[in-house]
């Protein structure tokens, strides 16, 4: 089988696939795992580290110094410089995602699932490497079996025909569909 994927995805579907790459550990441990969005994870962390931040540093000038007090000061430093460079790294994948306008074509065989991205990327999972197939809301993802990372994530669109055929030719593959 084979879905040629000439649109380009939504930022939505490109989110999704960011904090599926950045869950990917816990998706291998619990392939029912509750995927969280990551973006506003960490935008909140962001500001609540900086708040605090601030409000300790005014109550230091006001009110004086302690010595826990530059100890949770440092924390919090180091907890926003953290989240700042997390949440940085989060929106350069992103961005990368959606410059990406290359034709893909998705295939389906007997040996496994291959993504041909223009014919300069090619990403291809044997069907005894693919640990599950997970349905998200904007999203159809094979995950890899091993700790390297690869997932093949194509719009939810095609996941009614690919299902179908997974159904009809690898009965052994899991699926886990969100509610």
């Amino acid at each position: 089988m084979k879905i040629e994927i000439s649109e380009k995805g939504s930022e939505a579907f490109y989110r999704e696939v960011v904090n599926i790459t950045s869950q990917y550990r816990f998706i291998l441990k619990n392939h029912h795992y509750k995927l969280k969005d990551y973006f506003k994870q960490f935008r909140i962390l962001l500001i609540l580290g900086a708040a605090a931040l601030v409000i300790l540093i005014l109550m230091a000038v006001f009110w004086g110094v302690k010595p826990l007090d530059y100890a949770i000061m440092a924390a919090l430093g180091i907890e926003v410089v953290l989240c700042v460079g997390y949440l940085y790294v989060l929106n350069k994948m992103l961005k990368s995602m959606l410059a990406d306008s290359r034709t893909s074509v998705l295939s389906l065989d007997e040996t496994g699932v291959e993504l041909n991205k223009g014919g300069s990327q090619i990403v291809k999972l044997g069907w005894d490497n693919i640990a599950v197939v997970r349905v998200y809301q904007e999203s159809l993802t094979f995950v890899s079996g091993d700790r390297t990372g690869f997932v093949i994530s194509i719009a939810k669109k095609y996941a009614d025909e690919i299902l179908a055929w997974l159904r009809d030719n690898q009965p052994r593959v899991e699926v886990v569909e969100n509610p």
